[in-house]
């Protein structure tokens, strides 16, 4: 692509809204719209806009960190109309065009930079995987070093790891993007990827060999990264605009994020939701602890109760429902008997686990508060 004062490589590919990535479609994500985010403090300027507005942007760089490093391709993915004849009539739809710009040298780097800012100025904001963190300073750095003013830090942006993590980490473990590609989108990349710690190194040869067919699987793994970021986006936003995830340990997942934003209907009828469901009985204990943590906090106490014996009932290594029963009976039902006889429970359930510094502290803990029981009740 040229330019007055120099020129840029870049390639280009479009794609139809019905393309199958993995198991989701690209139209996915514009069924929805980008507002649920700002309740779940994502950015507050997402309200009123459309994902197709928004510029997906994930970047190829020489190293993690540093002054020096420099991203050497910024691919870019965003929606637009296009014109279509479909059985004889003239029709707009919307494609996905997927724009990679790449630095034949570091003389290309001005050119990238405005181009890339010129394609933001009409867009409503950014959507990136892990970009708050790492693409957006560096290319921010590098606008800097060029003497250009950029904008990237002033648009709205949804960097889709922290939901991600939110959402799949209780149930996945790994929410790298590869690991939420095969356990939750359901794509495997063909052998023409290429692992990420290696790409600065296939760079550095392209720049001291000047063969480029090595750099083709570069590009491959950084289209890929940008059309499952489109679908990533779909799931994530459809679970939080319809509270329906695709498992019922997401369910939990998503009613403790509820709480803790301070969304307590949603996040009662979603924990609840997931208790009616199928689940692992750890994942099970933990929808019940959220539960009467969220009856406690909005002085629920009778339905608090209610979810603590039930969590005592199938705990089998953790006293902490005993304990909350314990205070409950002797602070706020004066039942002082009931207290001792739940304190009595926790230690009986001590007895059977590991001594560990924690079970030996809360056993300390529980002796004492049921010795002071007894000189009540005496």
């Amino acid at each position: 692509m040229e330019a007055a004062d120099g020129a840029c490589f870049v390639v280009e590919r479009v794609y139809p809204t019905h393309y199958r990535h993995g198991n989701d479609t690209l139209a996915d994500l514009l069924a929805i719209e980008p507002g649920e985010g700002a309740r779940y403090a994502l950015d507050q300027r997402l309200s009123g806009q459309t994902f197709r507005d928004f510029l997906f942007l994930d970047t190829e760089t020489t190293g993690l960190a540093g002054a020096g490093a420099l991203a050497f391709m910024v691919g870019v993915a965003f929606f637009e109309p296009h014109v279509a004849v479909v059985e004889g009539r003239v029709v707009e739809l919307d494609v996905l065009v997927v724009r990679q710009y790449f630095l034949r040298d570091h003389g290309d780097e001005p050119v990238m930079l405005r181009l890339l800012d010129e394609l933001l100025t009409n867009r409503a904001g950014l959507i990136s995987f892990n970009g708050r963190s790492f693409d957006v300073p560096l290319l921010d750095n590098r606008y800097l070093m060029n003497r250009l003013r950029g904008r990237l830090l002033d648009v709205p942006h949804i960097d889709l790891l922290p939901p991600a993590r939110r959402l799949y980490r209780a149930r996945l473990g790994s929410c790298a993007l590869g690991s939420l590609e095969q356990n939750l989108l359901g794509l495997h990349r063909t052998q023409d990827d290429v692992p990420g710690w290696l790409i600065p190194s296939l760079y550095y040869n392209y720049l001291r060999t000047g063969d480029a067919r090595e750099l083709t699987r570069v590009f491959y793994h950084n289209e890929m990264d940008m059309l499952s970021m489109v679908t990533l986006a779909a799931r994530i936003f459809r679970q939080l605009s319809t509270s329906v995830c695709d498992d019922a340990i997401d369910l939990v997942s998503l009613g403790r994020w509820q709480a803790d934003l301070g969304l307590h209907a949603e996040a009662e009828r979603t924990l609840r939701s997931a208790l009616d469901s199928d689940l692992p009985l750890e994942a099970y204990q933990l929808a019940l602890y959220h539960l009467s943590n969220l009856y406690k906090r909005t002085n629920r106490r009778p339905e608090a109760v209610i979810a603590w014996q039930q969590l005592a009932a199938v705990s089998t290594s953790d006293v902490a429902a005993y304990v909350e029963l314990a205070k409950h009976y002797e602070w706020h039902a004066g039942d002082v008997p009931a207290a001792v006889e739940w304190t009595e429970h926790a230690l009986a359930l001590l007895d059977r686990l590991p001594l560990t510094p924690n079970t030996r502290l809360t056993r300390s803990e529980l002796t004492h508060r049921l010795r002071r029981l007894e000189k009540k009740l005496g």
